[in-house]
């Protein structure tokens, strides 16, 4: 235990210095502690330390996961369902077929274990695809599009690996079990994330505690995995959906103290196994063992690009005519930001000693997650401005500097608010800490009008966000208020159905 506390101190040391390097020569720091990680394995200035899958998938997965799902906008899910749901389901299982092909004419591999591998290098890896995105300067709906994507993905992606490995084992496949048991997985993993997320969000409305709220959603992310490998469901589904349904339910009841708390909470969690995670990838890659396997690794790196573009083009292809529509230069992003880290080198190092081809099978892995997340990685953010997506000017940049400006002293003042009215701060400090909020407020709003006079497009764009966000902000309230018993429902009936009417009819986010 000493040995292994040491090991862990060393590590978050590294990546802490890590960071600072890579904060002042602009490399993202994910990608600067896989580096590092080859660095250090190579100088053998650790012992040698291995990425143990067991704990990746039981403890670290759901940290990451739960980070990510209970940050979610559940309703830019809804609006984005349709492509997330091609990508992620029909769209991976035709990623696994034509990267196993590949494989299977490309390298000799036998059918299953071609497939296997397919199916390892199909997952789309959640913590470096959302580390990657975050950095770039993508559209918002192209980042809720591609977060989401890769929480949904790697669901699919563990159904997929584990039904086809057990063929590679067995030499048995029966079609229709299968399609039972990728139902069951599916509709068992999400029923149970919904149902624990849903129990503690309601605890969580009923006391206001900030470290009990944290306390809860922690028991939220590992109950839910646990529930959904009790009764041999997908965890990771569990996990998204506790996740999203504990943000949907519970959010609008939490003080700002509770959500700020809980937020980085998280943050801190989700950033921590990161660092261990991206530098313990590193500290795997045998570099001279991969140059060796490099005509293997070239192969891989064919399948997954080729899979993954039959994932993209032609699902996306079926919503060129829908309001869902994806343009093109983002499906082209989509295909380059196909990164692989920890969760498929966790697949990799999962597989049975006896299963044929083994470290083949891993030597492929690894060497596909250096290269996607080194070059790939690296370039992502060029190849976002190359297709137009990671430009910004300097009025639009003023624009998101005043609406941040804006939003953050309507929050305090808001807070400022609440702390009042309990009695826990004095009228003459209220009155005063007020009144420099509203000086802020009024110079933020009358700098944002001048600059939407200006800008006709933006003005109408933000029109439309800010529209459809106060329409649901008076459909929670009425909500709220029936909830509370203040009206009847009977009586607003008409005026929820008619706020629902007038966000349907709204256009949605503008592509840009």
């Amino acid at each position: 235990m000493h040995g292994m506390l040491a090991i862990v101190v060393e590590l978050l040391l590294i990546a802490a210095a890590v960071g600072l390097i890579a904060r002042r020569i602009r490399v993202h720091y994910s990608i600067a502690l896989v580096i590092a990680g080859v660095l250090v394995g190579a100088s053998r200035l650790l012992p040698p330390t291995h990425l143990d899958p067991e704990v990746v998938l039981q403890i670290f997965l759901p940290i990451l996961l739960f980070e990510a799902a209970i940050a979610t906008d559940a309703e830019r899910l809804r609006q984005n369902l349709a492509p997330v749901v091609l990508l992620s389901v029909p769209g991976l299982l035709a990623s696994v077929g034509v990267a196993g092909t590949v494989l299977h004419y490309g390298l000799g591999l036998e059918w299953p274990v071609a497939l296997l591998l397919g199916a390892i290098l199909a997952a789309t890896d959640t913590i470096a695809v959302i580390a990657g995105f975050r950095k770039v300067r993508a559209p918002a709906r192209l980042s809720t599009i591609v977060e989401n994507e890769s929480l949904f993905n790697d669901g699919t992606a563990l159904v997929a690996f584990s039904t086809i490995l057990a063929v590679a084992l067995t030499g048995r496949f029966d079609p229709a079990r299968g399609m039972v048991e990728l139902v069951w997985v599916t509709a068992g993993g999400l029923v149970t994330g919904i149902a624990i997320g849903a129990l503690a969000a309601l605890l969580m409305r009923s006391i206001d505690d900030h470290l009990m709220e944290i306390l809860l959603t922690v028991v939220v992310a590992y109950a839910a995995s646990l529930g959904a490998e009790t009764i041999h469901a997908s965890p990771i589904l569990a996990v998204v959906a506790a996740g999203i349904t504990t943000r949907e339910v519970a959010w609008s009841g939490l003080s700002a103290t509770g959500k700020v708390a809980i937020r980085s909470f998280w943050e801190v969690a989700a950033f921590g196994v990161n660092s261990v995670v991206f530098l313990l990838v590193g500290l795997q890659l045998d570099f001279p063992a991969l140059l060796l396997a490099s005509p293997a690794i070239g192969f891989g790196l064919l399948a997954l690009t080729l899979g993954r573009a039959a994932s993209i083009y032609p699902f996306l292809a079926l919503l060129r005519r829908t309001a869902s529509r994806v343009p093109m230069p983002w499906q082209h992003l989509l295909l380059w930001g196909n990164l692989k880290g920890s969760l498929s080198m966790a697949l990799a190092l999962s597989l049975p000693v006896a299963l044929a081809q083994r470290d083949l099978i891993t030597a492929v892995v690894f060497g596909c997650a250096l290269v996607t997340l080194t070059v790939q990685g690296l370039s992502l953010a060029r190849v976002a401005r190359a297709l137009g997506l990671g430009r910004i000017g300097k009025a639009e940049e003023r624009l998101e500097e005043e609406q941040a400006r804006l939003l953050a002293a309507r929050a305090a003042q808001t807070e400022l608010d609440r702390l009042q009215r309990v009695g826990l701060v004095p009228h003459a400090v209220f009155q005063r800490m007020r009144a420099a909020y509203q000086g802020v407020i009024a110079r933020s709003e009358k700098e944002l009008r001048e600059l939407l006079v200006v800008h006709s497009t933006e003005e109408a764009r933000h029109t439309q966000a800010v529209t459809r966000r106060l329409l649901a902000v008076e459909k929670s309230a009425l909500q709220d208020a029936i909830n509370a018993g203040f009206v009847r429902e009977e009586v607003v009936v008409e005026l929820i159905a008619n706020i629902d009417r007038r966000i349907g009819d709204e256009p949605g986010e503008r592509e840009h």
